[in-house]
């Protein structure tokens, strides 16, 4: 909980910063939130667009890598969370089959498939985020969420979406240099 504390005020702070360069500009938390979301969603999307279609199966083979997630399943990992904190944030059930677990329904496996469900994961996600109130009054805590019961706001399931998003785009750069390749963002 310390590490996840931790790593939500460095978001916050490093959301913060451009922001205090202008007196005049004021956003809300929705509009910071949202801003970190666009960022993501490009960054992922363009690593699932890269990524051929066969290498969607890769998984690290080796001692310690046992279990671990293939690409594909990274990718639906990132969209059942988005879509399960957007839907605690908005009090409602997911709008999509989130499968069992937090891998994502096995019924989607295509590049294709996988790209629209998670494009549609950072649609719903944007909806959610567009529900922050700015007095970050508390939600019910979401099953998926390691808020204690009761504590939890609609800005901090958004900041825990967004530091779960960035763990997983770490292991998607992973993947890709595993494989030889250079992931999009580095070769700018």
């Amino acid at each position: 909980m310390k590490s996840l504390k931790c790593a939500l005020t460095t978001i916050l702070v490093l959301s913060l910063a451009p922001i205090s360069h202008s007196q005049t500009a004021h956003r809300t938390n929705a509009q910071i939130v949202e801003f970190i979301l666009d960022i993501q969603q490009r960054r992922v999307l363009e690593m699932a667009e890269v990524m051929p279609a066969e290498k969607f199966s890769f998984v690290p083979a080796g001692e310690g890598f046992h279990g671990v997630r293939s690409f594909a399943e990274q990718l639906r990992h990132i969209a059942v969370d988005n879509y399960l904190l957007g839907a605690g944030m908005l009090g409602e059930k997911p709008p999509v089959d989130t499968g069992k677990g937090e891998d994502g329904p096995e019924s989607i496996r295509t590049k294709p498939d996988v790209i629209d469900y998670v494009t549609g994961s950072f649609a719903y996600m944007r909806r959610a985020v567009h529900a922050i109130d700015d007095d970050n009054a508390p939600i019910p805590t979401p099953q998926i969420s390691p808020w204690p019961k009761g504590t939890a706001t609609r800005l901090g399931l958004a900041l825990e979406d967004c530091v779960h998003t960035w763990d997983h785009y770490g292991q998607l750069v992973e993947y890709f240099r595993m494989n030889g390749m250079i992931p999009p963002e580095s070769r700018k």
